[in-house]
């Protein structure tokens, strides 16, 4: 393999990876969430350790305004890296977003009534195949495979670009 060529084969891996990236910041945007945002009596009992707050007196604001400037608005590259990774098989879907979203990553769990207590969880590749119920080599086979599919469908892309310009 020619400089030249490994060179494109990781320009093509950062853009696959940059595309997944965005899926899910899409799949994470909370834009419908939003609407359905509100402080509940749980939340606030959670907040303070079981003791109801007093009310402050203070009325607020309409929040609305707020809550619509952080709607985020999706432009055409969010929309193709959706395309890209809804064609993919679910099998390599999964272990591909699992890959980027968890894998390498700590989960810390705290319980909100003893917050001294604290579990650690790495999520491993063990971690990872486990939770799509698949072996670790499948899963990172699936990665591979993935990632693969969309270098390919990216060069192609790039390609009809090249020759239409």
């Amino acid at each position: 393999m020619t400089d030249k060529m490994k060179k494109q084969k990781f320009i093509l891996r950062r853009q696959a990876m940059a595309c997944v990236e965005m899926y899910i910041d899409v799949g994470l945007s909370g834009n419908a969430e939003i609407a359905r945002e509100s402080r509940s009596v749980i939340g606030a009992l959670v907040d303070f350790r079981g003791e109801i707050p007093r009310s402050s007196g203070f009325s607020g604001f309409c929040k609305l305004a707020e809550k619509i400037d952080r709607m985020t608005k999706f432009g055409d590259a969010h929309l193709m890296a959706c395309y890209l990774l809804r064609s993919l098989s679910d099998r390599q879907h999964d272990a591909v977003v699992c890959n980027q979203a968890y894998r390498g990553r700590i989960k810390v769990a705290i319980d909100p009534f003893v917050p001294e207590r604290r579990i650690e969880i790495l999520w491993d590749d063990k971690r990872c195949a486990d939770n799509l119920g698949c072996t670790i080599q499948t899963f990172r086979q699936r990665i591979v495979d993935g990632y693969t599919r969309m270098e390919g469908w990216l060069a192609e892309s790039q390609e009809s670009f090249r020759k239409a310009a």
